[in-house]
């Protein structure tokens, strides 16, 4: 038996695989306004971690040059779909007319029991959401 640790308290970050690092970082930074902290540049991989504007968690974004190619699916073992969390429901619609304007097709704010989420996809069809909790402080 494990004995007592530290408790877990919050992410550090999330690492997703992309086909194309450049074109990703570019999306990731045009569409959801993340900046860029820093590149890393290997014979096997190619990684930019991107941060939130106002500070906080980032998400890693990985080009393996192994990759065999096969697209993103939430139905494989696996990740399902990342989600980021939203300030209120304005925002929600706020970021829906901003992903509309910029051509990303959304699945438009949906109601749910705890708040309310926001479907869409990255150039690689990974699958990302916008979700506000209205239990939320």
């Amino acid at each position: 038996m494990l004995g007592p640790m530290a408790s877990l308290e919050r992410f550090h970050h999330v690492a997703l695989t992309v086909s194309d690092l450049d074109r990703s970082v570019e999306w990731y930074r045009r569409i959801l306004g993340f900046v860029e902290l820093f590149r890393e540049e290997g014979p096997e991989r190619r990684a930019c971690v991107l941060g939130f504007a106002g500070g906080g968690h980032s998400v890693g974004l990985v080009q393996h040059s192994a990759s065999d190619g096969t697209p993103f699916s939430p139905i494989r073992t696996g990740l399902d779909h990342l989600a980021f969390s939203v300030d209120s429901l304005e925002a929600m619609h706020e970021w829906a007319d901003r992903l509309a304007s910029a051509g990303v097709q959304h699945s438009g704010v949906i109601d749910i029991p705890p708040g309310a989420i926001l479907n869409v996809t990255d150039p690689d069809g990974i699958a990302l959401a916008l979700f506000w909790d209205r239990a939320a402080p």
